[in-house]
């Protein structure tokens, strides 16, 4: 009986520093039915070059080059459509990061045991150190909705790309990443896959996770942005009511008003409303428009948090 087919799929933009390195690790690989999709987001430095470099290599390379630069929510989506029709499993490898050489083979023999699993996560290394997902240990399997719901309350940390996925699944989503979030659309893609899908997890680490200056996080989501936040609020109304189901009305409001302190933490550390407004914005999509109201609550809320009446939230993202 043949393995599935794999693949390995790396949009990438002037991402010469460290593709060859990535590329490598894909090739170290001891799954054998694998293939690498390499988009190459009309790059100006040497990726062309690194890639031609793997073409004859023991695992097949199919290198793709777009006419012009798309951003990085359509790049992803046109490279997931390059996938051959034949592949079981997708895994998404960002172009400065790393698999481990079982990496495909210990998520795929997960996948193969657990066919209702759509979704296959990992530890990875990342800054030094192996981080701690919080999954429960030895428990490998997850229903979907109960994975949703830890997550959302930081019980169980989801990182898309880290992940596995299965093609009938993310199929049945086509178009993949069609998330209208102002960020956080690879991790909303992972929430719509668990609401039809349940979740596996392989506790070892099995990825290496770059940090640098000009990763999107590093970019997008660093500093004074506070943008995780802000996705909270959005994955929270976007999937909190299947998550959370009847208890969804009480986990909304109890992130609403710790959202409403931050901003106002948030206003005191910068001296103004700068980089307020995408929260401002947020809440207003949200239906809570910023008020004296919103504020009154948001502290009574915490004093009654400090007197041990309530509980404070301690979801999702849980470091801003």
């Amino acid at each position: 009986m043949s393995l599935p087919l794999v693949a390995v799929v790396t949009p990438t933009y002037n991402g010469g520093r460290f593709l060859a390195e990535t590329m490598e690790s894909v090739q170290q690989q001891d799954w054998p039915n694998l293939v690498h999709i390499v988009l190459d987001n009309n790059s100006s430095d040497n990726t062309e070059e690194i890639v031609s470099a793997y073409l004859n290599k023991r695992i097949p390379v199919l290198c793709f080059r777009n006419d012009k630069t798309l951003d990085q929510r359509e790049n992803w989506t046109k490279a997931y459509r390059l996938v051959p029709r034949d592949a079981v499993y997708v895994r998404y490898l960002c172009d400065d990061d790393t698999l481990s050489p079982t990496s495909i083979s210990k998520m795929a023999a997960l996948g193969e045991t657990f066919p209702n699993v759509g979704v296959i996560g990992s530890l990875h290394e990342c800054a030094g150190a192996v981080q701690d997902f919080f999954w429960p240990p030895g428990k490998p399997v997850f229903p979907g909705k109960d994975a949703m719901r830890m997550a959302l309350l930081r019980q169980g940390i989801l990182m898309p790309v880290q992940m596995m996925w299965r093609r009938r699944v993310t199929d049945a989503l086509e178009p993949l990443f069609a998330s209208a979030m102002d960020g956080s659309w690879d991790l909303d893609t992972v929430f719509r896959m668990l609401a039809i899908s349940d979740f596996g997890f392989v506790h070892e680490a099995l990825g290496f996770t770059r940090v640098h200056e000009n990763t999107v996080t590093a970019l997008h989501y660093a500093g004074k942005t506070r943008a995780w936040t802000r996705d909270g609020l959005d994955l929270i109304m976007r999937h909190g009511p299947i998550a959370f189901g009847t208890d969804y009305r009480r986990q909304l409001l109890a992130f609403r008003r710790y959202y409403v302190r931050r901003i106002l933490t948030w206003w005191r550390e910068d001296r103004g409303r700068d980089h307020l407004q995408p929260h401002f914005n947020a809440l207003a999509r949200a239906g809570f428009g910023v008020n004296g109201m919103l504020v009154v609550d948001a502290v009574l809320d915490w004093i009654y948090v400090k007197l041990g009446i309530r509980r404070a939230w301690s979801g999702y993202p849980g470091w801003q």
